[in-house]
């Protein structure tokens, strides 16, 4: 699965000021020392966790990218300027084994864990943690979401919503709403400390086109998992494009940030 270069411009302030600073200062913690850091991160998109990251790590780190869309990846190699990068382009559902072709001190990933299923998280987890390697996850949707003024049909939508997000996104039935919990105690059971922290995305009225294409996507993706409401859903919508082009919208969409460090 892959996200348009428009929506990833569009999240990309929500995503850093929603990102835990406390996680990310443990990061850097654990990374201390380290000249230059070696980090791959994963699903890594136009790089934007290098730009979230350089006020915590600063540019001594040496990045090693993976995604499997060409287009993103020539986004990044603009934008990376200021750190050592290395790109792979590769799908990871039919093997791991390009994330570890370069030495790494910590694996990385954002907004990308409740996009994969059970087993292929089981499989990351055994190979990051038979390397001994810390593991630094950001932005993995939780479930929860709330939209102001409330609506009627909220409910109903964003459970529709969560319903979807369980569909298989390319690398099987995905954890969705599931997935940081899971990745959390996977960590736990292979003898890693996890440190974890809430990472909510805040849209106001200063993000009227993010408002747009997030409920735009939201209303898609219920009508696909309840089509004999597509006309409900869709005044719903309509109805909440409204309150955003008035200025009167504002949404809560919950994540989780996590730290898992060999113990």
């Amino acid at each position: 699965m892959s996200f348009s270069s428009e929506w990833l411009a569009l999240r990309e302030p929500v995503d850093h000021a929603a990102r835990s600073k406390k996680i990310a200062r443990k990061l850097a913690e654990q990374l201390a020392g380290k000249n230059p850091a070696r980090i791959t991160d994963i699903g890594s998109g136009t790089g934007s966790t290098i730009r979230a990251m350089r006020p915590f790590l600063g540019d001594d780190v040496q990045w090693h990218l993976t995604d499997n869309d060409d287009a993103l990846m020539d986004l990044a190699r603009n934008e990376a300027g200021g750190s050592e990068t290395a790109f792979t382009i590769a799908d990871l559902s039919h093997s791991l084994d390009p994330l570890f072709s370069k030495p790494a001190d910590v694996i990385t990933t954002s907004a990308f864990l409740d996009l994969v299923s059970l087993d292929w998280l089981e499989q990351l987890v055994s190979q990051v943690a038979s390397r001994k390697l810390p593991f630094y996850a950001a932005l993995t949707y939780d479930g929860r979401a709330m939209c102001k003024p409330e609506l009627k049909r909220d409910g109903e939508v964003i459970s529709a919503f969560n319903r979807h997000q369980q569909t298989d996104k390319g690398f099987g039935p995905a954890l969705g709403p599931a997935a940081a919990d899971t990745a959390i105690r996977l960590f736990e059971q292979a003898g890693y400390q996890v440190t974890s922290a809430r990472s909510d995305w805040e849209g106001t009225a200063n993000h009227k086109e993010f408002q747009k294409m997030l409920l735009e996507g939201w209303a898609m993706a219920a009508i696909e998992t309840e089509p004999v409401q597509e006309a409900s859903f869709k005044t719903w919508f309509l109805e909440r494009l409204r309150l955003i082009e008035n200025g009167e919208a504002t949404l809560m969409v919950g994540h989780k940030d996590f730290l898992a460090v060999p113990a």
